[in-house]
């Protein structure tokens, strides 16, 4: 099995370059599945294992994809000759529910094995079902799969009772298949759910979001074109919380001022700059420096543009170099504190009180044998081996892999000691 070494106490120094973003591109690669014509998709990271994947997944149904340079996808054949996922690969990624709402509008009906994904917490589907099911479709749930059929599909107002995320991009693409027009309410409209709405806009949709609000008039036909997805701006994050609790000095590009204002992330740089880090934006990169002391901070989680859940980690892999209290507290995964153990493994005094975890930071650290027990688990576990003394290994690095591409690559450009290496299973 795979994991990585850190060696640390390391600072991170120099320039980091984004990939795509992974939750903009998987929708996005199928969205590109509803378009009549060839479509090509710049700044998809290929590299991720979700991606590779899900590219698995859509060959299997008959989906002929390219792949002509590093990181660009062209869908040369979007007909599927499919609408059965089978069990084995759905069950390998969460975003495997997307293909719901592409099958509904290609074939008219869809039988989904059961999706899979981070364990962290109990992750229903049921707001994407009724979705579908206002727009016209009809639905089943068994032991082991999803079911779903509809001759046709008609606009409808959808109010989600829970800021979803692929709930929101699953109706909207159905809703780009749906006559009529179809308002969805309460909305999760986080920088790659907005992402995804200006990919389809570019194929021919005619998508408006604002505020909580999604309006799509849809039965308008999409046409093929090129489309490059998002950089990745929460492994651009990561970076930077890397960067200020190692007292390190980076510059990462693609996360300019108007990469910020136009998907209003500020906040997340809010927390950066309280916790004592000086942090400047320019046109086309965020530079960050390290304090020589952090502050505590105290984060709450919640619909964009609130701090992401997906973060809530690396926030508080960086709250073990600040000197006092600091508390992270999710509203939305109670599950999302695998973390919690982890972090003791290698010196951090951290508890769990239900959904929220403090930690009392300012303790040495040492380095230890790890696990990534989710995705964003071992990407703080990655920033919290740049504090600790000594040799950090990662193990079960295909949770990281998930999100980040080759990240220990990432960190070595940065200056640190890390490397890809086999140990035996022991997660």
């Amino acid at each position: 099995m795979e994991a990585i070494r850190i060696v640390g106490p390391a600072r991170l120094r120099g320039t980091a370059g984004l990939a795509g973003a992974k939750n903009a591109a998987l929708p996005i690669l199928v969205a590109a599945f509803a378009a009549e014509g060839p479509v090509t998709l710049e700044n998809m990271p290929t590299g991720l294992e979700d991606v590779r994947v899900l590219m698995e997944i859509l060959r299997e149904l008959g989906g002929v994809i390219e792949e002509p340079a590093p990181n660009v996808v062209r869908v040369v054949k979007s007909d599927l000759r499919s609408w059965d996922v089978p069990p084995e690969l759905a069950g390998r990624i969460r975003s495997s529910l997307l293909l719901l709402s592409l099958l509904l509008g290609r074939k008219g009906r869809a039988r989904l094995g059961l999706p899979g994904g981070c364990e962290i917490g109990d992750r229903k589907f049921d707001l994407h079902l009724m979705g579908l099911e206002a727009l016209g479709a009809r639905t089943r749930v068994t032991e082991s799969a999803i079911e779903a059929e509809a001759a046709a599909l008609s606009g409808a107002d959808i109010h989600l009772r829970l800021a979803t995320t692929s709930g929101t991009e699953n109706i909207m693409l159905a809703a780009c298949f749906a006559k009529g027009r179809t308002r969805i309410l309460n909305a999760h409209l986080r920088p790659e759910v907005e992402d995804f709405a200006h990919m389809l806009n570019a194929l021919g949709a005619d998508i408006r979001i604002s505020a909580r609000k999604v309006e799509v008039n849809g039965g308008r036909p999409l046409r093929g074109g090129v489309y490059r997805v998002m950089p990745a701006w929460d492994e651009g994050l990561t970076i930077m919380c890397g960067a200020a609790m190692a007292r390190g000095e980076v510059r990462v590009d693609g996360m300019g001022r108007e990469f910020l204002a136009r998907y209003n992330i500020g906040e997340h740089l809010d927390v950066l700059s309280r916790s004592g880090a000086s942090v400047c934006a320019w046109d086309e990169c965020v530079f960050v420096k390290g304090p020589e002391r952090l502050n505590p901070m105290h984060v709450v989680t919640g619909p964009h543009p609130c701090i992401t859940t997906d973060l809530h980690p690396v926030y508080a892999a960086m709250a073990s170099m600040a000197v006092g209290e600091s508390s992270f507290t999710d509203t939305r995964w109670p599950d999302r504190f695998a973390y919690v153990e982890e972090f003791r493994k290698l010196g951090v005094d951290i508890n769990q009180y239900g959904d929220c975890s403090v930690v009392c930071g300012g303790r040495p650290l040492s380095g230890a044998h790890v696990v990534a027990r989710d995705l964003r688990c071992g990407a703080a576990l990655a920033i919290l081996a740049l504090a600790a003394e000594g040799e950090t290994v990662i193990s079960n690095v295909y949770q990281l892999d998930r999100g980040y591409c080759r990240f220990e690559e990432t960190l070595r450009g940065l200056g640190v000691q890390a490397e890809r290496i086999d140990v035996a299973d022991e997660s």
